[in-house]
């Protein structure tokens, strides 16, 4: 099973891409934000092979792609930086062994974020009105990227929130979502 067969309540999940929002009634079950996050990871990952394979951009699709690295990658990685991994640090016994593989994570994301100033300085460049053409080398790019993201993706899901869901408590989870609702603009 992937996350894209998993089932959301109310749906919220099912059939996201990555220029679509996450409905802010989410918030209040942070876990599953984060995961129906993880589903639209997923998609951009999707979209990075196509544009590899078709060799192009669109303008519209690439400036939805920048939308969503420049804003919504970064709330990402500071709801789980700021509060899923400490929440999760403080509940975890040793025997679970997560500082490793938290810090391992946050040396993910730093990694990301200069593989995303690559992408978006790619996908903004304008060099006339039609699709952007990616060379070799911007087509190995996405696919590093896509790569490195599905690995990540997966030990996020399959260790992080599998342990969360058991380790922590309602008051962790109802403390992660005021501040993500905080972090996010949403209404408390």
């Amino acid at each position: 099973m992937t996350t894209d067969d998993i089932a959301f309540p109310g749906d919220a999940g099912t059939g996201k891409t990555f220029a679509e929002a996450i409905p802010s009634a989410l918030l209040n079950v942070p876990l599953e934000y984060i995961l129906v996050d993880h589903v639209r990871q997923r998609s951009l990952c999707a979209a990075f092979r196509r544009f590899t394979q078709q060799g192009y951009v669109d303008r519209e699709e690439a400036d939805a792609v920048v939308r969503y690295l420049r804003h919504d990658v970064d709330l990402h990685h500071r709801d789980e930086e700021e509060d899923l991994f400490p929440s999760l640090l403080r509940r975890a016994p040793l025997e679970d062994d997560l500082a490793a593989t938290l810090a391992r994570l946050v040396a993910d994301h730093r990694q990301s974020r200069t593989m995303i100033e690559a992408i978006n300085t790619i996908l903004t460049k304008r060099a006339g009105p039609g699709p952007i053409r990616l060379g070799a080398a911007a087509r190995k790019l996405l696919l590093a990227y896509a790569a490195s993201e599905h690995h990540h993706l997966a030990a996020e899901n399959g260790i992080v929130l599998a342990i969360a869901r058991v380790r922590l408590t309602r008051g962790d989870l109802s403390a992660m979502s005021a501040t993500m609702k905080d972090r996010h603009g949403a209404a408390a």
